[in-house]
């Protein structure tokens, strides 16, 4: 079993919604301009044809009407960039949560020592509970120190829109104006020709002006953080921890991810290890071997045919 280049169910999860939060930001932004492109020109103030929009479905009647588009979008951008935000923070937020299940849930399958859950400090919680995983896992930090500044920023960002209406906040500004930020925007590594884009200006009190941009940059932060710590979490694993996750997650639990494997115990696991978690298997049967090692071959049928009740 080659495990080079394979990832974590918790990085799967947390890649899918990296990914769905870029596209549909792009594709509900761009699809405001476009209905805006077609926008007859205002006469005295009126536009000369209402512009009818389909309620999809919705409980607002056949359509909706509205005189101009174009005037709303500054309104929609604040709304489509502030909700992308949280969005984001939330998708992190949970792949640290889904991080140390699985840490903790092999430590205890394996009788290795576990690792305490990362304490909380009130205030700072969302912006320290980063740092507590890699204290409480034992993990060195330093790989991802350079993107601290401006993960701290984007998250006290979050923080903003949820608990202010978006206002900046003291903390905000003074992580704005701060030379650590400047200089990790300054030496952010990007693609040749590429600049990252520049940060909203901040005003105590004051709406931050946040763009679409800007959650891109954030989900891309987050994204590069949790790569790293999918590779430390795949050290500690190896090839037993995987396969034991997918036996949980395809088999065992009972939030199990339900597939379309069903033929046989070991192709319901082999499904979770290449398509979820990029393994590269010998043979449909290696799994068989391996889950005996660990004395889960049992269980895995029997959990099985009581799904299935045709279990091989």
């Amino acid at each position: 079993m080659n495990i080079k280049g394979a990832n974590t169910e918790a990085y799967y999860r947390f890649l899918r919604a990296h990914e769905d939060l870029g596209t549909n930001i792009k594709l509900a932004y761009g699809a405001l301009h476009a209905i805006s492109r077609d926008e007859k020109p205002l006469t005295s103030g009126r536009s000369t044809n209402l512009i009818f929009l389909p309620t999809g479905g919705e409980p607002w009647g056949k359509n909706t009407r509205w005189r101009s588009v174009k005037t709303r979008i500054p309104n929609v951008r604040k709304l489509i960039s502030e909700m992308g935000l949280v969005l984001a923070a939330s998708a992190f937020e949970d792949f640290l949560t889904n991080v140390h299940s699985e840490h903790a849930r092999f430590s205890d399958f394996t009788r290795v020592e576990q690792f305490p859950q990362p304490a909380s400090d009130g205030e700072n919680e969302d912006r320290e509970r980063l740092r507590a995983l890699f204290s409480a896992l034992q993990w060195d930090i330093t790989r991802i120190e350079y993107m601290l500044p401006l993960y701290d920023y984007f998250i006290i960002a979050r923080n903003c829109v949820v608990h202010r209406s978006g206002r900046a906040s003291p903390a905000l500004v003074e992580k704005a104006e701060s030379s650590v930020l400047a200089e990790c925007v300054k030496k952010w590594p990007s693609r040749p020709g590429r600049t990252i884009p520049q940060l909203p200006l901040v005003q105590e009190g004051h709406e931050i002006s946040l763009l679409p941009r800007h959650v891109i940059l954030f989900s891309e932060v987050c994204q590069r953080i949790a790569l790293e710590m999918d590779g430390r979490l795949l050290e500690f694993l190896g090839v037993k921890g995987l396969v034991y996750l997918a036996a949980h997650h395809g088999l065992l639990s009972e939030n199990r991810i339900h597939t379309d494997a069903k033929r046989s115990p070991e192709r319901v696991i082999n499904l979770m290890l290449t398509e979820r978690c990029q393994v590269q298997l010998a043979d449909e049967f290696e799994v068989i071997a391996i889950l005996k090692e660990m004395n889960l071959w049992t269980e895995c049928r029997t959990t099985y045919q009581r799904l299935f009740g045709n279990a091989v």
